[in-house]
Parts: structure tokens; C-alpha cells; sequence
């Protein structure tokens, strides 16, 4: 897989204060002039819309004026038009495996793949649209009670393979780290806490903050 065109950053938490800084200067121009499509569909199976809020204040508090864009009802045409014009798709919390299951049906995957590979659109992503950066959705079933539920009965995993490891969210190392070390078959797991990220550009893989690579 070539990562050279690609770039990416990665949060459990959308943007904190602590973050503000590093993502303002991974944007590569002003906040002003980013056009940012963010993608709240994980979170229409969820009750609680709180995150999806703060996510969006988040942007607003760095100078970026978010465009909500559901994938509800949306076709692949539609998509393929108007995210042509994004120099930032961002896809925010919820339900990872509902997630997955919307990008295949609206044709999301395929177009965000081809934008964000080849035409240097940024993908950046708030924890289940951190872990749709990986390989595979796999880690949306850890955490124990945590963990996403399955209610659309998804048995291919495979995401969009943006990096090479796997994105584990909301990482509290004193209650998960035996459960990943079980879970490492061979793909490394980069596991995020809260008030983290990975920003990856031109092949260079830079962690903020406190997370843990289990390689």
C-alpha cells in the first residue's frame, strides 16, 4: 500500500483544547479557508447526540465552519459531486459497524477512498471514524460493555485500510490493555485515549498525546 499522498488525523475525542495547536498546523492553511465536510452518520443510531455537538463546537472554536453532511438519503452521485469540493472529510462518532455499513451503501467508501488517495483531500476522523481509518473495524468489539453493538449483523470487517494498524478508541490502559495484547494478531494497535491523536502524512505516523502502541 502506498501512504505517500495520503493524510490523516486520527482522534478518540474530536478536537480539545490540547489539540487545537497541532491540528491548526497539520492543516497546512487557514482555518478560514478549509472547507470541511463532517460526517455525523455514526450517531443516528444513537440516543445520546451530545458528542456529535461538542464535535461540532470543536471546529467552530479553531475558526472552521463545519458543513453537516448526513449520508442519510444521499446517492452515490450526489456524494461523488459535492464532496469533490472538501479539503476535509470529517467523520465523527457513533456506532462503527451502522458506520461501515452506510459508507458500502451510499457509495461513500469507494468515493473517500479514491478522494483522500488520490487527491490529497484530508480524512480525519473522531472515534468510530478514527477506526474506519484501519484495516479492519475489529476493534469496534472491544472495550467490553463499551464496545459497539453489531445491530446490522456485519461479518465483513474489511474498512478503508488508510494505515497499517488498527485504531483503538477511547483507551483506558488500566482496564484494556490484556484485552488488546489478546487482540494483536499481527497488525499493530495503536490505542488512543481521550485528548489524543495520529496524524499521519507522507508515510510518517506522529502520535499526540499519551497513546500506546502495541506492535
Amino acid at each position: 500500500m502506498n501512504y505517500d499522498l495520503m493524510k490523516l488525523f486520527l482522534t478518540s475525542s474530536c478536537i480539545p483544547k490540547n489539540l487545537r495547536e497541532p491540528f491548526l498546523a497539520f492543516l497546512g492553511k487557514p482555518p478560514e479557508q478549509i472547507k470541511l465536510f463532517f460526517i455525523p452518520t455514526a450517531s443516528d443510531v444513537e440516543d445520546n447526540k451530545f458528542y456529535t455537538c461538542q464535535s461540532m463546537d470543536d471546529f467552530s472554536a479553531v475558526g472552521i465552519d463545519p458543513i453537516w453532511y448526513s449520508l442519510r438519503f444521499k446517492t452515490k452521485e450526489q456524494i461523488a459531486r459535492e464532496l469533490a469540493t472538501a479539503d476535509v472529510v470529517w467523520v465523527n462518532g457513533g456506532n462503527t459497524f451502522y458506520l461501515l455499513d452506510a459508507a458500502r451503501r451510499t457509495g461513500f467508501m469507494e468515493i473517500v477512498s479514491k478522494l483522500v488517495r488520490d487527491c490529497r483531500v484530508m480524512y480525519g476522523g473522531t472515534s468510530a471514524g478514527s477506526i474506519l481509518a484501519s484495516p479492519t473495524i475489529a476493534a469496534a468489539g472491544w472495550g467490553g460493555d463499551g464496545a459497539d453493538k453489531n445491530a446490522v449483523g456485519l461479518t465483513d470487517l474489511a474498512s478503508f485500510g488508510f494505515v497499517p494498524f488498527t485504531t483503538h478508541v477511547h483507551y483506558d490502559p488500566a482496564i484494556e490493555k490484556d484485552e488488546l495484547l489478546a487482540n494483536k494478531r499481527g497488525t499493530p494497535i495503536y490505542a488512543v485515549p481521550d485528548g489524543c491523536a495520529i496524524q499521519v502524512e507522507n508515510e510518517k505516523i506522529v502520535t499526540l498525546g499519551d497513546v500506546e502502541i502495541f506492535d
